[in-house]
């Protein structure tokens, strides 16, 4: 996305303020909304992240949502869905999404201000992971993590987490997502399932 492709502000309750520039949206620290998608495979029992292309100029390298990104001043919460097809080529309907609701966080370092109203998903897929089609210049690698492992991502005590092939990744590896967030998607996966076994 371009630094001057505009982006609508919201205030804290989501109602819309005017059009931004991404870039002064993330000097500023506007309040804006976005896209997030996490894909949980039910067969194989497992959350995808991604680790982010070393082309992105925000947290270049880091493991983080399976798809997300910002919504355009002319998008709704809808439109966000296009970004699990040009993330990773996987296509839905956005009724086949479960919604978790809206989750508000901050992050912000020295180059960064950026304060999401975060529409937060999630989308089951279980097609292997040779078969996702992922955008070089925004998804360098598509990571499995069993439920367990994701679960433990939320406790700050723990410095490190390790995905189904076996490597470990560290803690820093991570887009700082407050600890809230991750556990809000955690229970959103375990309700999903309970649902399943039921």
């Amino acid at each position: 996305m371009s630094e001057q492709e505009m982006i609508m502000t919201v205030d804290r309750k989501g109602n819309p303020l005017g059009p931004r520039p991404r870039s002064e949206v993330h000097a500023q620290g506007l309040w804006h909304e976005t896209f997030h998608c996490f894909v949980y495979d039910p067969k194989r029992d497992v959350v995808l992240l991604q680790q982010r292309s070393m082309q992105k100029k925000d947290f270049p390298g880091m493991i983080d949502i399976t798809a997300a990104g910002h919504l355009l001043a002319n998008e709704t919460v809808e439109d966000g869905l296009r970004e699990l097809e040009e993330e990773i080529g996987l296509t839905c309907t956005f009724e086949q999404l479960i919604p978790l609701g809206v989750q508000e966080e901050e992050l912000r370092d020295a180059t960064l201000w950026d304060c999401e109203r975060c529409h937060v998903f999630l989308a089951q897929s279980d097609q292997t992971m040779e078969a996702y089609v992922l955008q070089e210049s925004e998804v360098q690698r598509l990571i499995a993590f069993s439920v367990e492992q994701f679960g433990r991502i939320a406790d700050v005590s723990i410095d490190r987490v390790q995905d189904m092939a076996g490597e470990w990744f560290e803690r820093h590896q991570f887009v700082p997502h407050p600890a809230s967030y991750w556990s809000h998607v955690g229970q959103g996966i375990e309700r999903l399932r309970e649902r399943r076994t039921d």
